[in-house]
């Protein structure tokens, strides 16, 4: 297997665009990220398929700032999805952790390159921090999941999008020590705020 960036290497954009308008045929829970790709594609700074010895696309993700982000950071495994992860197909592997042994890496790499001083991704839901620093422990260069929420939506006209996805998890692996200046709320508050939400630290 090897990772590939379809930003520098385009004889894999269509590929990758037939897959991804698979995914509508699919019961994933995020299926609507990926209506229209082809028009946000040009919008990350790079964006990472692996694939396998025949060329099948197994994978992807994206690095991803387009504005959204101040500009000395960056969001890596953007729009990640792991194809033929559905039950009873013989080409996935759930051994296989592309995120963290494939995609991380390199899009570290390239953030590093471009000037970034961190990287850093994002996992929605309160209850699934336990799982966030798991996921950080396996990374190489090492992301640590920072204490508070941050928002990590578009801000609005009104300012910042309160929507209580927009509230994440964020593992953060910073290059050189500088400010990471993305909305931030303390997770007491999150609880008062969006009272159904349960406290699993």
């Amino acid at each position: 297997m090897k990772v590939v960036n379809v930003l520098e290497q385009e004889q894999y954009v269509d590929p990758l665009l037939q897959s991804i308008d698979m995914i509508k045929d699919q019961s994933h829970h995020n299926k609507n990220n990926y209506v229209d790709f082809e028009k946000r594609l040009p919008d990350y700074d790079a964006f990472h398929i692996v694939i396998d010895d025949n060329e099948k696309i197994l994978a992807m993700s994206g690095l991803y700032n387009n504005g959204i982000y101040p500009a000395n950071t960056v969001r890596a495994l953007d729009r990640t999805y792991y194809f033929y992860w559905y039950e009873g197909d013989s080409s996935f592997n759930p051994k296989i952790r592309y995120n963290t042994s494939y995609f991380w890496p390199e899009q570290a790499k390239v953030a590093e390159q471009l000037g970034y001083s961190s990287i850093f991704f994002s996992i929605q839901n309160i209850k699934k921090r336990k799982a966030a620093n798991d996921i950080a422990s396996r990374t190489n260069p090492r992301g640590h999941l920072l204490p508070l929420l941050y928002n990590t939506c578009r801000h609005t006209t009104n300012g910042v999008n309160n929507d209580k996805l927009c509230w994440q998890n964020i593992v953060l692996h910073e290059f050189k020590q500088d400010a990471f200046d993305l909305p931030s709320i303390e997770i007491e508050e999150y609880e008062k705020r969006y009272k159904d939400t349960a406290t699993i630290r």
